[in-house]
């Protein structure tokens, strides 16, 4: 992705969406004396944090993909969300004193690591500003999915990534996929049959043409229109159980035997 993987906050594309968004003259450079030493690539597939860590930093994503997940009793992994360049990781964990997920790379990536101790009196308001967007956003992609059929979901979903290409600079029509199918299946509450069958579905209806990893959106009007109209209608609507925990995170929460898979080894 054509960010700034190397520099300053001053250069970074992503400054008004970080945390120094209102910092200027000393201040800046004092924060960034505590940012860009400890900043560094992450090769694909590493782990960031492990659930149950202690915190003692966040992270800015300016390069690459993250998925977060938790380890379940039975040793499953459940996806969370995925994470895009422009993002913090961590948002909801400042308060917290354990992490409540674990976060892993999905490609090569570059992350800015921001201690707590970097987070003063002066970066407050606008770590709660971020904490709000960040909540109202996922909350609304969470309802979607909740209410929504299987295909509606798949559909969000890939209107949702067509989206962050665009803002990224990248074709919102031309997706590829960082992330698995089995994790996109796991994020969506979804079996990873159910999953190909939806996308083979919406392929048969030409609004798209799915070849490996990479998905071409061939009619962009359409799958908006069905994301409202819910045409298809290929899965039944998903159950999401009582006293649902998590609230910041942008998934479904549905049945956990549809919602999991194994990591593989």
């Amino acid at each position: 992705m054509q960010t700034s993987g190397r520099g300053n906050c001053r250069v970074c594309i992503f400054k008004s969406r970080c945390l120094p968004a209102e910092l200027e003259g000393e201040r800046l450079r004092a924060f960034e004396q505590q940012i860009w030493r400890q900043s560094r690539p992450v090769k694909a597939g590493q782990m960031l944090v492990h659930q149950g860590d202690m915190i003692d930093s966040i992270y800015a994503l300016r390069v690459g993909s993250l998925k977060a997940f938790i380890d379940e009793p039975d040793g499953n992994e459940r996806v969370m969300a995925f994470r895009f360049p422009g993002t913090i990781i961590g948002l909801a964990e400042p308060y917290q004193k354990q992490w409540g997920r674990s976060f892993a790379t999905l490609e090569d990536s570059w992350l800015c690591r921001i201690p707590l101790s970097a987070i003063t009196e002066a970066l407050h308001r606008q770590l709660i500003h971020l904490m709000s967007v960040c909540l109202r956003r996922e909350y609304e992609a969470h309802l979607t999915l909740a209410l929504s059929s299987g295909t509606r979901k798949v559909v969000s979903f890939l209107l949702e990534l067509s989206a962050i290409f665009k803002s990224l600079g990248q074709s919102p029509t031309h997706l590829r996929l960082p992330m698995t199918y089995l994790d996109v299946a796991s994020y969506l509450g979804m079996r990873h049959e159910s999953l190909s069958r939806t996308l083979a579905q919406l392929q048969k209806q030409t609004l798209l043409r799915k070849k490996g990893k990479e998905i071409h959106i061939d009619d962009l009007p359409g799958l908006l229109r069905l994301k409202t109209e819910d045409v298809i209608g290929a899965a039944p609507m998903a159950v999401v159980p009582a006293g649902t925990p998590d609230s910041y995170r942008g998934s479904i929460d549905t049945d956990p035997s549809l919602a999991t898979h194994r990591r593989s080894k």
